[in-house]
């Protein structure tokens, strides 16, 4: 009876795809090249962390504190390079290679990726969108909510400590992410670490200024509302910028209930117009623009007359303590009345009269003739919405303001004002939300130091460049070729997301025969993604 062949199965799937790309950008070379020789070392950090984006970009329920655990079944040899096997793949290699990343500077090593990976994929830069988010984090970090801890003279660990959370889990210490990306297929160019109780208003301003020279600035810079300030005006000399104001402003609060011409308005994006003027904030010369959103007015107007109609429960409640009292003349009652409509926000109190009430300061019927010894008045009055108010109140609906200090309309008009701060959202708000996806598995963090938290997030900002940077490349060169891949429902599309065709690739395998490696259940729209990705080793072996 013969023998039966050496057959050996992986799982493949879509890491090539992942792998391919990380290649094409040099990431290992970058990251071994900053870190420098390290004699003894089976795998080198740049290939363990090529190795944790595959378990970041995994989308399996593998986090990334369980790093060996991912790789078992998987091509390890293929995918990293030769002798690589799960075993060196361990939970301390990772702590090792977050421990060198930390010690060489997570952030700059963060540039030199983005770097190398613009080099690799030029892709334009007209704009950069500056935010931050927090993530929470399990256990106690006793003594970070004091005093900075500096680790040595030159490196600093964040303070993990409680502050404002966007997890909505203020029982829970934190840290801050901040990213600056591209307008392009949101592709982050800036990580940088914060402490969990960090001010975005100091902080994200301060990290564009400091890293002024490394970005490529594009043609604006843009921002949210709470880096509006005056001090943040002054630090951004030199960058056009784009910023919401903020409506607790005086100045900002008079425009948005400035009752505006109809013909005044100009035409924006769909659902939108808008109305420019010129101002000076802070010794800043700049175009404000009045925003109204036909979308967001709908849905503020429908929160206005719940208010309304709970104010109106205040605006009773305030009625009958006035209707309670007694007054010693008409017009002090009146004078009341006034007072206390002024300060309802919705309503008004409708004067109706006074009734008089007499007594004299005994008990029983008076006599015929006999003179009461006091008098006082009792107001007659209800509620009802004043038309006037509810006005004000509307015309403010759907409304919010943008700065810029571009004032050549020319070279930024009005609609790529709304439009560079509409992509805040698909860029690095997508970026957060992308982060934050429990498939992703890094909503909350498990390790013990500081420092690994940072350089974890470090790895976590990687893997989204590695996403965004093959999304966008695989969208341009499907519509440059019109070549086309199907979505969930089987039909033609040219702008797949990056997840479907990870998704795509699932059951593709890697199959060892007798010492001889072949990839199977490849489709020709498989063949197509690889070729247009560049990441033909990885599957197209003959």
């Amino acid at each position: 009876m013969e023998p039966s062949p050496a057959l050996e199965v992986y799982d493949l799937a879509h890491l090539g795809l992942v792998a391919g790309i990380m290649d094409r950008i040099g990431l290992a070379e970058v990251v071994d090249r900053k870190v420098g020789p390290r004699p003894g070392e089976k795998i080198s950090t740049g290939t363990a962390l090529k190795a944790a984006v595959l378990n970041a970009l995994g989308f399996v329920a593998s986090p990334l504190y369980l790093f060996g655990h991912f790789f078992q079944g998987k091509p390890t040899e293929h995918l990293l390079g030769p002798g690589v096997t799960p075993e060196h793949l361990n939970d301390d290699r990772m702590g090792r290679m977050l421990d060198t990343l930390y010690e060489i500077g997570v952030t700059e090593v963060f540039l030199e990726i983005a770097k190398a990976a613009r080099e690799a994929f030029p892709f334009p830069v007209r704009a950069l969108h500056v935010d931050a988010t927090s993530f929470h984090v399990h256990g106690a970090y006793e003594g970070w909510e004091g005093e900075e801890v500096a680790v040595s003279d030159h490196l600093r660990a964040i303070r993990v400590v409680h502050g404002y959370s966007r997890d909505h889990r203020p029982d829970l210490k934190q840290w801050v992410m901040n990213l600056i990306c591209a307008d392009t297929g949101g592709i982050p160019l800036l990580y940088a670490p914060g402490d969990g109780n960090q001010s975005d208003r100091e902080a994200l301003v301060s990290l564009v200024a400091r890293y002024r020279e490394v970005l490529d600035l594009g043609e604006v810079v843009v921002l949210d509302g709470a880096s509006y300030s005056l001090e943040n005006l002054r630090a951004l000399e030199g960058f056009s910028w784009i910023l919401r104001v903020p409506a607790t402003l005086k100045e900002a609060q008079a425009l948005l209930r400035a009752e505006v011409e109809e013909g005044a308005w100009l035409p924006l994006l769909p659902g939108y117009r808008g109305w420019e003027r010129e101002v000076d904030y802070g010794g800043v010369r700049q175009r404000w623009l009045l925003v109204e959103s036909e979308e967001r007015a709908r849905a503020e107007e429908e929160g206005l007359w719940r208010r309304v109609a709970r104010e109106e429960g205040e605006a009773r409640k305030a009625l009958r303590g006035l209707l309670a009292r007694g007054f010693a003349c008409e017009a002090d009652a009146r004078k009341a009345l006034e007072e206390v409509s002024r300060g309802l926000p919705y309503h008004r109190l409708v004067y109706l009269g006074v009734r008089e009430e007499r007594w004299w300061g005994r008990v029983g019927r008076p006599r015929k003739g006999e003179a009461p010894v006091g008098v006082r008045y009792r107001l007659l009055a209800r509620v009802e919405v004043d038309e006037g108010k509810l006005e004000r109140a509307r015309r403010g609906l759907g409304r919010f303001i943008l700065a810029t200090n571009v004032l050549d309309r020319g070279r930024l008009s009005s609609v790529e004002v709304l439009s560079r701060y509409k992509d805040q959202t698909r860029t690095v708000e997508r970026g957060f939300r992308f982060l934050k996806d429990p498939l992703f598995f890094a909503e909350s963090t498990f390790l013990k130091r500081p420092e690994r938290v940072m350089a974890l997030g470090m790895v976590m900002a990687v893997a989204l460049l590695v996403y965004a940077l093959g999304e966008w490349v695989l969208r341009r060169r499907l519509g440059e070729t019109g070549a086309w891949v199907p979505d969930q429902k089987g039909k033609p599309t040219r702008r797949p997301t990056l997840r479907w065709v990870f998704q795509y690739f699932l059951w593709v395998r890697l199959v060892v025969l007798e010492g001889k490696p072949l990839v199977l259940n490849l489709s020709p729209h498989h063949e197509t993604v690889v070729r247009l990705l560049g990441v033909e080793r990885y599957y197209l072996l003959t």
